[in-house]
């Protein structure tokens, strides 16, 4: 993600406040990699959402229909011979889905397949799948049809929010909220998700085929991967509620204290303090920013840790890449605070005196090289350091802690990584 300033967070007097106190406006960063949603997890969190949270969808007009066929689906409209192709076919995938009818409700602005609505009948053919894969129990509470059309409408407002040809700030409830929620759980992905959704947006009025839709739509899906279909099949879901509803949900849906602990570990500032505090979030695609401003009383909770339970984070220095580093792991702490019960602290690259003197403190204190891990897992990871592993160094003689440190920075940091992932998954 690009930066044009040395310094993300400032302080600004806006102009049209007349004389309200200063917000901070702030650059946000996606260099943190998405929260991961199991089919059990995604299955669970619909059925919760389904079940208990108010969703809101306009009744479709009657006068549309000839019996259990759509009209236009036999009067074709005066040189548009298309759509009635593409209505029928709709007609056909409705009866398919067992809802006969306009299942996404696409004509309740009139008897037409507009832009729009073939924006939405895209996604719906995108994000589909992910329903298919719900399980059966959840299916029979649920009429996944009907949760489709809301979803695709909702999801389509919402993105086309995002996707302003000149970014316009969005300032209004559950689009702010659904935005920061998506942006904490993507992490890199979310500009992918957006540059996805940019072509679907442009394809999509073009196409004159259900089977044109049908394709954009999988190509959607292809782009953004069956993990962040999930995400945003999930958070458009909670987003069909009020704000309120939204916000009071997020920390119940799968992986929200995961992602909210990446957002405060890059930030400073938890994911729902964030989402809900914000006046203004404006994403640019061609930039690759996303930048927020915040609320002054949102801040200052965080400050004196009544958003996340910890200590007021100092500023320390912001680095190009949007993580904030401090020399020496003390003033890490002081700013970070605890890393919460049962965990500690991890570096990725370890705070050896020989590292501290090659790469600086700042390379190894910051936001992008230490990590929350829970204690048994943070020893395991300390003890391999301090064997001797054949298999690792390819020596005898030395730990692998001293193999390391005669090692590039980058070269510490993907061992770093990798050490994580096998003790994790138990290869070591």
């Amino acid at each position: 993600m690009p930066h044009d300033s040395p310094e993300p967070w400032a302080l600004e007097s806006e102009a049209e406040s007349g004389g309200r106190e200063e917000a901070i406006f702030t650059k946000l960063p996606t260099d943190f990699a998405p929260v991961q949603v199991s089919d059990a997890e995604f299955s669970a969190a619909m059925a919760n959402l389904w079940l208990h949270m108010p969703l809101r969808v306009a009744a479709s007009r009657p006068p549309l229909y000839v019996g259990r066929r759509l009209t236009l689906a036999s009067a074709p409209v005066s040189g548009e011979a298309w759509q009635s192709d593409l209505a029928r076919s709709y007609g056909h995938f409705c009866e398919r889905c067992g809802t006969p009818g306009d299942c996404l409700t696409l004509f309740e602005d009139g008897p037409r397949i507009q832009d729009d609505d073939k924006r939405s009948l895209a996604l719906a053919l995108a994000v589909g799948p992910a329903l298919e894969g719900v399980s059966a129990e959840v299916r029979a509470m649920l009429d996944p049809t009907r949760m489709l059309a809301m979803i695709s409408i909702s999801i389509t407002v919402y993105m086309a929010l995002l996707l302003a040809p000149v970014p316009e700030p969005i300032t209004k409830g559950a689009a702010l909220v659904f935005s920061a929620a998506l942006w904490g759980y993507l992490g890199y992905e979310f500009f992918d998700l957006l540059r996805a959704y940019a072509r679907l947006y442009e394809d999509a009025p073009r196409a004159s085929t259900f089977a044109e839709l049908r394709e954009i739509g999988e190509r959607f899906g292809r782009v953004i991967g069956p993990n962040s279909v999930r995400i945003l099949v999930i958070v458009g879901t909670a987003a069909i509620g009020e704000t309120v509803a939204l916000a009071s949900k997020a920390p119940k849906l799968p992986g929200f204290a995961q992602a909210s602990e990446r957002v405060a570990a890059n930030t400073g500032l938890g994911l729902l303090e964030t989402a809900t505090g914000a006046e203004r979030l404006i994403a640019s695609v061609p930039e690759g920013t996303i930048r927020v401003v915040l609320a002054p009383h949102a801040v200052a909770m965080t400050a004196r840790g009544v958003g996340a339970g910890s200590p007021a984070p100092s500023r320390g220095k912001f680095l190009p890449n949007g993580h904030r580093a401090w020399g020496s792991f003390s003033g890490f702490r002081a700013a970070m605070g605890s890393a919460g019960n049962g965990n500690e602290w991890h570096h990725i690259v370890e705070q050896t005196p020989g590292n501290v003197k090659r790469f600086g403190g700042e390379a190894l204190h910051n936001t992008g090289n230490v990590m929350r891990l829970g204690k048994a897992l943070h020893i395991r990871i300390s003890s391999i350091y301090s064997t001797i592993r054949v298999d690792i160094t390819g020596s005898t003689t030395i730990t692998v802690r001293k193999w390391l440190s005669t090692q590039s920075y980058e070269a510490q940091f993907a061992f770093g990584l990798r050490a994580l992932a096998n003790v994790k998954s138990g290869v070591w």
